[in-house]
């Protein structure tokens, strides 16, 4: 199954946890004439019908794993995506934060620089230069 053997690839696939079952990953054995065990008896017709209608529900259950186990490794993929993209959100955040950190610093140093020049705290320096 493809998307099985990507999952695998791609290390999604736990330790120890073998390839799905033989049943989920090959064709059906094809029914045969003759191939439904049948006892000897008065009613062997009603015997086959059964063994015929249970041969067919299990065709129809490994149907339905086939399908789940597709959605399920569709799944795993996109959850790797998915957390790719979430690694790659949150290392552009970080580089973000330590931007504005850097220029909270900066405007910090530069604020203790003009206090040395204006001590009393709340009074602006003056636009222009005025010489007397």
């Amino acid at each position: 199954m493809e998307l099985w053997r990507q999952l695998k690839q791609t290390g999604l696939v736990p330790l120890g946890l073998g390839p799905p079952p033989r049943a989920l990953r090959g064709i059906p054995p094809a029914v045969r004439a003759g191939q439904t065990l049948m006892s000897p008896g008065a009613d062997s017709k009603g015997v086959r019908e059964v063994l015929l209608w249970i041969w067919e529900e299990l065709g129809n259950l490994r149907s339905v794993d086939v399908q789940l186990l597709g959605q399920l490794c569709s799944l795993g993929l996109e959850m790797r995506a998915l957390q790719e993209e979430l690694v790659a959100f949150l290392e552009e955040e970080e580089e973000n934060i330590e931007e504005e950190e850097e220029k909270e610093l900066e405007g910090k140093q530069e604020e203790g620089h003009l206090a040395a020049y204006c001590p009393a705290s709340g009074h602006r320096l003056p636009d222009f230069e005025m010489t007397i």
